[in-house]
């Protein structure tokens, strides 16, 4: 199998191929000014699509940066039911908040954002963003499926970027705290 495929290949499970450093760098260069946010309410599925989405790119970047592949691989596999759910659940409320094409743009624009910020937060962090990928890859290894999402929704990302339309069923946080 090649890197991140798995029995299934699903496109809400990002396939890293050689280019995605490239692709991550291009929009780094793009500046996205965007606000903190994240889901207010602790059983949301909101919340949690939008967490799991962003643990996910978190280990996607560390998978890049921390030649941590072999570990993203093995949580991709793992977990790929809950990507997969999380996944569509967050492209139905773009859809249903947007419309269909408008919402699939709005997502895309959403999930570079998310990957812009994180990338940034990797260069910035260094060692200490590897080191603390490595111990989630550790801590998921032994993880059941079924607890994953509930661990994603209590990481702390830095940013969980959640874009406009959904901040009337999302409160801010303030990240100086």
């Amino acid at each position: 199998m090649g890197l991140c495929e798995s029995r299934r290949n699903y496109k809400g499970i990002a396939v890293i191929k050689r280019g995605a450093i490239a692709g991550i760098a291009f929009a780094l260069t793009i500046s996205v000014a965007t606000t903190t946010y994240a889901a207010g309410n602790e059983h949301s599925p909101a919340k949690a699509a939008f967490h799991v989405r962003a643990l996910q790119t978190e280990l996607m970047v560390a998978a890049l940066t921390c030649q941590a592949r072999a570990h993203y691989n093995d949580f991709a596999v793992k977990f790929q039911d809950v990507l997969i759910k999380h996944g569509r659940a967050l492209k139905s409320r773009f859809h249903l908040t947007h419309g269909k094409s408008k919402g699939e743009k709005k997502l895309n624009a959403y999930v570079t954002s998310l990957a812009n910020k994180t990338s940034s937060r990797q260069i910035s962090e260094g060692e200490k963003y590897c080191a603390r990928a490595m111990t989630t890859f550790a801590q998921l290894s032994v993880m059941p499926v079924e607890k994953f999402a509930r661990f994603a929704q209590n990481q702390s990302y830095g940013d969980v970027v959640v874009p406009a339309a959904f901040r009337g069923e999302i409160r801010v946080v303030n990240s100086k705290q």
